[in-house]
Formats: C-alpha cells, structure tokens, sequence
C-alpha cells in the first residue's frame, strides 16, 4: 500500500498584500517551496528569524 501524498497549502492574502508579494517574488510557488527545503533541511535556519519580524507576520495575518 503506497502511503506517500502530495499537500497543498492555502493562504488567504488581499489583493494588496498579493501585489506587494509578487513584486518581491515573480515565482511564489518557487520561493515558498524553497523556504519549506530550506527549513527542512536547516531548522535553525527557520527560527534565527528576527523576533520583531515574526511577530509582525504573525500579528497581520491572525487580524485579517
């Protein structure tokens, strides 16, 4: 029985911060499997993230 399965990942952003997202990244799809290898492969990686940043991130995207 093969268990292997693909996901998807859905994220809501308006049409403003889409924009702005895609002006900084052409590819997002590219960009954002990129970020998930690179954080596979080094978790650190992930969590040497500013806090201030993170917080905003995370401030912005649980108000909308």
């Amino acid at each position: 029985m093969e268990t292997s399965r693909e996901r998807v990942i859905s994220i809501s952003l308006n049409e403003a911060d889409w924009q702005a997202f895609i002006r900084l990244h052409p590819q997002p799809v590219v960009w954002l499997r990129d970020r998930i290898q690179e954080s596979i492969v080094d978790p650190k990686a992930v969590t040497s993230a500013p806090a201030a940043s993170v917080a905003v991130n995370t401030t912005s995207a649980t108000t909308r």
